[in-house]
């Protein structure tokens, strides 16, 4: 199998036999390139992530869903994408999607013509549950992953215990379920002992080449539109039916907007009857709309006294940067150096019900200050 690992300065190739994984030059492959798999990587400092949530509907009309959006869930003018299924119940179904720019891919086509593309997160997800350190091109990656499931990652250029301990409690309610570290290389060694823990050498190689010999291709397979090559004295019957099909399209599509025309004076002319039909007619109570809407106004929660409260219980230092309140759900862009004390001092206050970290914390460079974002239900007053 030969492997192309693109990152964002240079493509790397390898050759996996076995257990046996071997970088080689990109002429080395010339000649049996054609012989063996080809699997292109594509690199996590290239990817960009998102879970969105669905109806429960079929894969079929996921997989459209999925056509139609997925150019809007990130900032590339060319999407190559692919997803996974993280969790489907009867009222939901929440959607992992892993998206890269295309140009990626057509800057090794030619000289690289894959049969299969892969984003590295999904080669570091195994089937059990654990939680995956390593350090590449002088950053840490950590990878948390449930039963097979994607979890969560995180990259940073300086790795401690306390980053560690951030990014679990990120991933409530799963990381209690994570009960073992996968440590590659030489790297923090102060863990809690309530883990295990199980280190591994430094790879020569990117670790993620590993988990190419446990998933299943298929899934990744790239399909593309070969060109047919047509006896010259064929080529005038193809375009007679080509463009018969053409003039059919055409003739359906005139058709077509005519019924449309004819069905919207039609509904104009039955809106305008039920008009004078009804003229006569007795006005709605509206009564128990407007109870309803008076009852659930009386429920919300006033700003002013959400801001008086946050006053009082946030620790000196901790800057909001946003607020949004809608009835009694709260959201929070904070920055402090301690979001673990944040969120401890948030459930002690009488107003709050619950508070949900929303996103692992992001450490600013060259400080001790986290940003990260809360989610908090407020309790009715």
């Amino acid at each position: 199998m030969l492997v192309c690992y693109l990152t964002k300065d240079e493509a790397k190739f390898y050759q996996i036999k076995g257990d046996k994984i071997l970088e080689i030059s990109p002429g080395a492959f010339k000649l049996t390139k054609y012989l063996q798999k080809r699997v292109l990587v594509i690199s996590r400092e290239l990817l960009f992530y998102t879970r969105r949530s669905y109806p429960p509907i079929p894969l079929k009309k996921l997989k459209d869903a999925l056509k139609v959006e997925v150019q809007d869930f990130f900032p590339l003018p060319k999407v190559s994408y692919t997803f996974k299924i993280f969790e489907a119940t009867e009222k939901f179904t929440l959607v992992d999607l892993w998206a890269w720019s295309k140009d990626e891919e057509e800057r090794v086509e030619k000289t690289f013509p894959f049969q299969y593309v892969i984003p590295e997160d999904l080669l570091l997800v195994e089937e059990d549950t654990a939680l995956k350190i390593y350090k590449q091109r002088n950053i840490y990656h950590l990878i948390a992953y449930v039963k097979g499931k994607f979890l969560g990652s995180l990259s940073v250029a300086e790795l401690t215990q306390k980053d560690v301990e951030l990014f679990l409690t990120g991933l409530m309610p799963y990381s209690q379920e994570i009960k073992k570290i996968i440590i590659y290389g030489d790297i923090p060694k102060d863990f809690s002992p309530d883990k295990t823990i199980l280190r591994y050498p430094e790879r020569l190689y990117p670790v993620s080449l590993e988990g190419i010999s446990k998933i299943n291709l298929k899934e990744f397979k790239v399909r593309r539109a070969l060109p047919i090559k047509i006896d010259p004295l064929l080529r005038l019957p193809i375009y007679l039916l080509l463009g018969y099909g053409v003039y059919l399209y055409a003739t359906l599509q005139n058709y077509e907007k005519a019924i449309k025309d004819l069905k919207t004076k039609i509904s104009k002319f039955d809106r305008e009857l039920a008009y004078f039909e009804n003229r006569t007619a007795p006005a709605k109570d509206y009564s128990a709309l407007i109870s309803a809407l008076n009852n659930k106004t009386s429920q919300a929660v006033s700003g002013l006294t959400v801001l008086n409260e946050l006053a009082k219980t946030l620790p000196i230092g901790c800057t909001v940067n946003r607020l949004v309140l809608n009835e009694k759900k709260l959201e929070l862009a904070l920055t402090f150096e301690d979001p673990v004390e944040v969120i401890e001092l948030l459930e002690r206050s009488n107003m709050v019900k619950s508070v949900k970290l929303e996103a692992p914390p992001i450490k600013k460079t060259g400080t001790k200050l986290y940003d990260f974002r809360l989610t908090i239900e407020l309790k009715t007053l």
